[in-house]
């Protein structure tokens, strides 16, 4: 074993409950607490032995998705005089985060050093996500002292904030249903959906044969799947139903994962948030043996381990990588931290990257503001034409499924759709658009239309020639799309086979909304056995290094579609196999 080189941060564990306020002297206390995407300060105001006023000064959440929390928690502690509140239903980190930064503040002296409980890790977890904790959890229920760290100021990546779904075969909620299935019939759908040749057969041959005691595995954990009722997928049906839902979202898999791994916390598992890995460490013989990391006080320190597994999540946080890869114009769902580190560590070891121009496009980003992380949504499906900046349609638009619809955006130059419609093909309280997570909330057409206006991203006109020159579309080619749209709507030959909605723009105002793709998560990756050894470019096997997650690519397990359940799956089933191969090898 090589003795581990490593200097120890020492974490900040905050009490349960904070000192009576009547003790507490009068003034203004500041204290910090872990959100989702970083540190949250809080200042709270205590006056003639009461808490008086609660403000967040400092916070780098989710707009929309904290907004409720950030406005709800810092009253209903001071309506209680207590940091014992509820958290807010879909702000879970955030809420959490204000109310421990409440307790920081008003109880200082509550910090106590908590070291590793062991001398050396057998493995490096880098990346506390969903595969992160995956990997983490069974290695530790495996015997393996396990080390993980992670940037970010709390655990679970982009699966806080992602929907759901998982995908496995043969599982015990297939039996409990009466459905059979086959690994077999799995891989087949991978060759429908995916196309053939576009992924490592091999990798997604152990998919198929694996995921489902690993369903099984989370299940076995206290999981909540709701119902508990597998289906059929919520993009193109798959052949046999095999998709699963956490109730409330990935968060569901998130809270069994870490609970699990929090069982060890005293005896052979440990976690260092706020930690940087800057890059990996080899021996002479070009084997990962650790990494080096910046600890959050700034001290730069190095991390060894017989094995390092790379669970650093896709780059779907990291602008700058999906124009290189993607998009020239894209939006992102995704959290600040999922910056694709993971992706420049295994090139510089010499792996190739497979599969890196396809990622799932989602349709009708509205680019709101200067951060790509911050946008509303139109809704795609609501009958408006989708035009291209040459003045074109490009789809059926109300019998597109959710492939066609992410090429369109994908595909159409600069990645940029004009929606394009008429007031007489609005439906009256349609959900046209939405902002926050999800597009969870409806917007009023009339004053959302008119913000967009203003910033330059929508546009009104009395004629189609005047609104084709407000957008600066070709005049003369988009008055014959929608001369063409409309003798289909009069005719019944619509161009592209449509054949609902079909609303005739013959009177206006008529309206031209831009918007871009958005995503959710990237599909390509470095090439990997089924053992999640990542290979070379002369496909010969890395020693030390292993990987799971959405590193992994989806495109290189399923190929370049999207199939409901292999974002999470790819985490769950690789993060679970990667402990169980190296307990093997260091003989646990």
């Amino acid at each position: 074993m090589r003795k581990f080189l490593s200097l120890l941060l020492a974490l900040v564990m905050v009490l349960c409950c904070i000192p009576a306020v009547a003790e507490t002297a009068d003034g203004v206390y500041e204290g910090t607490g872990a959100g989702l995407n970083g540190q949250i300060k809080v200042s709270v105001t205590v006056s003639g032995g009461k808490i008086t006023e609660v403000k967040v000064l400092e916070h780098s959440e989710t707009a929309g998705i904290s907004d409720p929390a950030i406005e709800k928690i810092p009253a209903a502690i001071v309506e209680a005089q207590s940091a014992d509140v509820d958290i807010v239903s879909g702000a879970t980190f955030t809420s959490k985060g204000i109310i421990d930064a409440v307790k920081n503040a008003l109880n200082p002296d509550a910090a106590e050093e908590a070291g590793m409980p062991f001398e050396q890790p057998d493995i490096l977890v880098i990346g506390a996500g969903m595969a992160g904790l995956a990997t983490a959890a069974r290695a530790a229920e495996l015997g393996l002292n396990v080390l993980v760290v992670d940037q970010a100021a709390t655990y679970g990546g982009s699966a806080n904030v992602a929907g759901g779904t998982l995908l496995g075969t043969c599982t015990r909620m297939q039996k409990e249903a009466g459905i059979e299935d086959d690994p077999d019939l799995c891989f087949a759908d991978f060759v429908r959906l995916g196309g053939a040749g576009n992924f490592n057969e091999e990798i997604a041959r152990e998919f198929a044969e694996i995921s489902g005691e690993a369903v099984d595995w989370l299940d076995d954990l206290g999981t909540d799947f709701g119902d508990r009722v597998p289906y059929f997928g919520v993009y193109q049906p798959l052949n046999v139903a095999r998709n699963y839902s956490g109730k409330g979202g990935a968060r569901a898999f998130v809270v069994s994962l870490y609970a699990e791994l929090e069982k060890y916390f005293s005896t052979n598992a440990y976690m260092m948030l706020n930690t940087y890995v800057t890059g990996l460490v080899t021996n002479d013989e070009g084997a990962v043996i650790g990494a080096k990391a910046r600890l959050a006080d700034g001290t730069e320190t190095t991390l060894l381990a017989p094995a390092t597994v790379i669970c650093t999540g896709g780059y779907a946080g990291n602008e700058e990588l999906l124009n290189k890869y993607n998009f020239e114009n894209v939006l992102s769902t995704s959290p600040a931290c999922v910056t694709g580190d993971g992706y420049a560590w295994l090139e510089e070891l010499g792996a190739p990257l497979t599969n890196m121009d396809f990622c799932t496009a989602y349709a009708g980003g509205i680019p709101t503001s200067d951060d790509f992380r911050s946008f509303g949504y139109f809704n795609a499906t609501n009958g408006a034409l989708w035009i291209n900046t040459n003045g074109e349609r490009m789809a059926n638009e109300t019998g597109a499924d959710s492939h066609v619809k992410s090429e369109t955006w994908a595909n159409a130059p600069h990645n940029i759709v004009y929606t394009v419609f008429s007031s007489e093909m609005l439906i009256p309280d349609a959900k046209v658009f939405s902002t926050g997570a999800w597009g969870s909330v409806k917007e009023e057409f009339d004053p959302y239309m008119e913000s967009l206006i203003e910033k330059g991203l929508a546009w009104k006109a009395d004629t189609v020639e005047e609104l084709a020159e407000k957008v600066g579309l070709p005049v003369d080619a988009f008055k014959a799309t929608i001369a063409a749209y409309n003798d289909g709507c009069a005719n019944g030959n619509d161009p592209f086979g449509r054949t609902k909605q079909e609303v005739a723009m013959a009177n206006g105002p008529f309206y031209a909304v831009k918007t871009v793709p958005y995503v959710m998560i990237t599909c390509g990756g470095p090439m990997m056995t089924k053992d999640c050894e990542v290979l070379n470019s002369d496909g010969l096997v890395i020693e030390g290094v292993y990987m799971a997650g959405e590193i992994v690519g989806m495109a290189n397990v399923g190929g370049r579609n999207s199939i409901g359940g292999m974002g999470h799956g790819n985490c769950l089933v690789w993060g679970k196999k990667a402990a169980e191969v190296i307990a093997a090898k260091l003989g646990k």
